[in-house]
């Protein structure tokens, strides 16, 4: 299963010193929002948000009905219903298009390994013949085929299953000694196919770049709105329950999870190129 976590951070530091070197304040005070995305899989992602005022959480965001939480009575501020509704439906319809573009090249980012393959002899079935054992490990995800052929032929063999399950094969082939000449053993693997395209990197920067404007236009209307009540201090009272602002908007459709196999690439050793034979095993009939 693939599990990609996006966290984008937008930070305002309102305040600082005057170009006469005055200063407006002891310390710039710090306005952050935070969006994280989870990928899951292909079809379920899921957003968490947040807004912070220095250290203290001020906002909470909840992506299945998409609405901000408030965590304090004045994080409220002197917003309207219809202002923070108009917020709402923009963060929820942006939280949802964004992961859309991650999606589009999901593909690019699944583990692939490739399999490491080797070949031996096993304990002798008989006077005059062979046992000969392919062996395929290290790859990821599981589904694989492993088949012994001669030319364009394939012989039968007999699967091994390894302990666990997976991410280990082996096939071994019951032959004659003088049987042995033009024999290979193939491995068939998603991680052997062709070449995909590179992924577009561009495209990713955009996104993140549109993202990272939206988050910090919506930091900055949230904290002029709130600029008038003034920073909190510790003598605020602390509210245990949050209260949420509810909105009409309806929560996405959440798709079940799907486990795909997710991805990069491993050396496989020259005897097994994609799409050929492993080469001639004669040599094993001395063994």
């Amino acid at each position: 299963m693939l599990f990609l976590q996006l966290v984008l951070l937008v930070v305002l530091l309102p305040g600082g010193d005057r170009e006469d070197g005055e200063s407006l304040g002891p310390e710039p005070i710090s306005f952050q929002i935070i969006l994280t995305t989870s990928f899951y899989s292909r079809s379920w992602t899921q957003n968490v948000g947040s807004a912070w005022l220095d250290e203290l959480q001020t906002y909470g965001w909840d992506s299945d009905s998409g609405t901000f939480t408030c965590m304090w009575p004045w994080s409220r501020g002197n917003f309207s219903n219809k202002e923070l509704m108009e917020e709402q439906r923009s963060f929820h319809t942006f939280s949802i298009r964004f992961p859309l573009i991650f999606q589009d090249h999901f593909s690019e980012w699944q583990l692939e390994l490739r399999p490491e393959a080797w070949l031996s002899a096993g304990p002798s079935p008989g006077p005059g013949r062979l046992q000969l054992v392919c062996h395929v490990s290290g790859f990821y995800p599981k589904p694989v085929w492993v088949t012994w052929m001669r030319s364009e032929q394939e012989q039968q063999g007999t699967q091994l299953p390894h302990a666990d399950g997976m991410w280990y094969r082996q096939v071994s082939l019951d032959v004659k000694v003088k049987e042995t000449a033009g024999l290979s053993c193939w491995v068939t693997h998603s991680s052997l196919g062709g070449h995909e395209q590179p992924p577009s990197v561009g495209l990713v920067f955009l996104a993140v770049i549109v993202l990272l404007v939206f988050l910090a236009g919506l930091a900055w209307w949230l904290w002029k709105r709130c600029e008038s009540l003034g920073p909190p201090s510790c003598s605020f009272p602390r509210v245990s329950p949050p209260f949420s602002v509810s909105s009409a908007l309806l929560p996405p459709v959440p798709f079940p999870p799907e486990a795909l196999p997710s991805t990069c690439c491993r050396e496989i050793p020259p005897l097994f190129l994609p799409g050929k034979p492993t080469g001639d095993l004669s040599a094993l009939a001395s063994i």
